[in-house]
């Protein structure tokens, strides 16, 4: 891909803009252009539950229920009763902050990052995601996303009129390689859309796998994007490997970090691109036609966090691998069959074929296993075909409640079998 692709469309804004597809506007259209929402006869049932004074558990999204850091959220409180921080803010986001992003790639991560080029604070990952993926690609390009995909990656790719072609990739560099090789030559997509440590498996790869895969996406010219919201969250104690290692190998490449998960303040929006000083001007160069940036005291406390000498994001990784691990032993003694998380705040599970109620074999199977969950346990899980149509023999569970209720929610399960 060339270089010049990026900067012309950074440069015609306000062309791009009128390309915009027509957004839908009924339920109809809304399925015709983003699928089925398999989640709203979930929701619906939980909120009647509730009407009715049953205790539900919401596993179904990873929402935490763990606290801020107090050190944060003393330097947000300072913050907030200054009234010059109440002003309009900057759209790529205060010097402050971009330079803790990079202090924190540099000490957590091993990379240097230029702070004036190569980091654009955003509105949380999805903002991050999705003009990224505005700033490379035209409507009608193909884009390669990991399978399982992550929800908002598939919406972000529908969003700006991308398709979607789905990878399941291995984590083996040589299959990963060969099999994304062979993907690029038929698609021929423009972007590679990963998500590692991954949402929903856990999974982690490692260096020589980045390598690999890099080595792919430069011979087909393809750019990558990584969410790496999970960079600092893997149960071994060891940071992530950054996607941004592929940029040694020539390959144009961007990450998209955000505080939500690992300093537990996903109401706050925090988050960045880094990366291609190109790809990274020209969604700064977006945002300032369409945001006026976070507000000021959430930004300088959000760069405590990142600075911060103590490790503050161990505390809340070590609370979710004591969860999921109470968690995979109850399922597995329950004949689930269980993919031990590597990191991240999930568990990715396949269900006993015997848990698939009879009735309407024209809905997913796993939204009728999910459905039949919530009604006899009160237990509100992510159906699998969320996450791609190849994965309705699995539902996803988030470790967003404490140990002792998580017992509760093996407990309440048993009495399924």
């Amino acid at each position: 891909m060339s270089s010049s692709n990026v900067l012309a469309k950074s440069e015609s804004c306000e062309l791009d803009l009128g390309r915009a597809q027509e957004l839908p506007s009924s339920p109809a259209e809304m399925e015709s252009v983003f699928g089925r929402d398999h989640l709203r006869t979930l929701k619906s049932l939980q909120h009647q539950m509730l009407v009715e004074g049953k205790q539900v558990f919401d596993l179904s999204m990873v929402n935490p229920d763990l606290a801020p850091p107090r050190a944060v959220l003393d330097r947000l409180l300072e913050s907030v009763t200054k009234p010059q921080n109440h002003r309009y803010a900057v759209s790529r986001g205060v010097r402050r902050l971009r330079e803790a992003f990079a202090s924190k790639y540099a000490g957590r991560f091993g990379l240097s990052l230029n702070p004036d080029t190569e980091v654009c604070v955003c509105l949380g990952s999805k903002d991050a995601t999705y003009h990224a993926l505005k700033s490379l690609i035209s409507v009608g390009d193909a884009v390669v996303v990991s399978s399982p995909s992550y929800p908002a990656h598939v919406s972000s790719v529908t969003l700006v009129g991308g398709n979607v072609v789905p990878w399941e990739c291995s984590v083996d560099p040589s299959e990963a390689a060969a099999s994304l090789d062979r993907l690029l030559a038929s698609s021929r997509a423009r972007v590679v859309l990963l998500n590692f440590p991954s949402n929903p498996a856990g999974t982690v790869v490692s260096e020589e796998w980045w390598s690999a895969v890099a080595d792919v996406c430069w011979r087909h010219s393809a750019a990558i994007i990584n969410d790496f919201v999970y960079g600092e969250m893997c149960f071994s104690g060891e940071a992530g490997v950054s996607a941004l290692r592929a940029r040694e190998r020539g390959v144009r490449c961007v990450e998209v970090y955000s505080l939500s998960k690992a300093y537990n303040v996903p109401g706050w929006r925090v988050g960045a691109l880094v990366g291609d000083s190109q790809i990274v001007q020209a969604v700064a160069r977006w945002k300032s036609h369409s945001d006026y940036g976070l507000f000021l005291p959430l930004q300088y406390a959000a760069s405590v966090a990142l600075t911060s000498t103590t490790d503050l994001v161990r505390p809340t990784v070590m609370s979710y691998d004591r969860r999921l691990k109470v968690l995979s032993s109850g399922l597995r003694n329950l004949g689930w069959e269980v993919q031990e998380p590597e990191a991240g705040a999930c568990l990715w599970a396949r269900y006993p074929a015997n848990m698939v109620p009879d009735g309407d074999v024209s809905r997913s199977c796993s939204v009728r296993v999910a459905s039949e969950i919530l009604r006899a346990t009160g237990v509100l899980v992510t159906p699998g075909i969320v996450f791609g149509d190849s994965w309705d023999s699995h539902v996803r569970f988030s470790a967003v409640v404490t140990e002792e209720r998580m017992r509760e929610v093996v407990t309440a399960l048993s009495k399924m079998s």
